[in-house]
């Protein structure tokens, strides 16, 4: 229905996105990778999008890339994944990361992201073998920007929050904050405290 949106970044906040285009506000659900790479609110952006539709349900999902939304739509052809599941696989690993894994048929690293258990992991390797391409195919690893804008809370702090809104559980996540902080600087920016934390835990 729908191949992108592009307009003023109106709001942003981990795991959303509200895009004004036309007089209209787009309400759009995004994985971390995407957030990262958000400029600060008010500046234009353009996001493809994702138009899902259940009998009970309408939600739009958007995405930096279109690499990234080609691998949303594969992951939520595996059986027994939806797209909250398929956003917390691409909130939890970059794009690249997760082709790898998928190819190599390492479930290891996929068993770590909230959502994602042992039968899922495995049916993601068993299902999707062969079909993501090669990583660097297109612009799918998405780099810290530092483009996010002025932060009103500690960075740590911030991205204790989103970690914990990502679907991980506190302890793992003090845990894995807490060895980062001997590596970053503590002024840091949020988005680069979860990249290292999620590479940690």
């Amino acid at each position: 229905m729908f191949d992108y949106i592009k307009g003023a970044l109106a709001e942003k906040t981990i795991g959303q996105a509200v895009i004004e285009a036309g007089g209209v506000g787009y309400l759009l659900v995004i994985p971390l990778s995407t957030y990262q790479e958000l400029p600060p609110e008010n500046r234009d952006v353009k996001l493809y999008t994702h138009h899902y539709v259940r009998e009970d349900m309408q939600r739009l999902y958007g995405f930096y890339t279109k690499r990234e939304r080609e691998i949303f739509e594969q992951l939520i052809g595996v059986s027994k994944i939806g797209p909250k599941t398929a956003i917390s696989i691409l909130s939890g690993v970059s794009t690249d990361d997760l082709i790898t894994c998928v190819n190599q048929s390492d479930a290891s690293r996929l068993r770590k992201i909230p959502g994602v258990g042992d039968k899922t992991a495995q049916r993601l390797v068993m299902e999707l073998k062969g079909k993501l391409g090669l990583p660097g195919q297109g612009p799918a690893h998405h780099a810290i920007s530092g483009k996010s804008g002025a932060h009103h809370a500690h960075p740590r702090s911030e991205a204790f929050d989103a970690m914990i809104t990502l679907g991980y559980i506190e302890k793992q996540v003090q845990v894995a904050l807490s060895r980062v902080e001997s590596v970053i600087d503590a002024d840091a920016p949020a988005e680069e405290w979860i990249k290292k934390a999620l590479q940690v835990i």
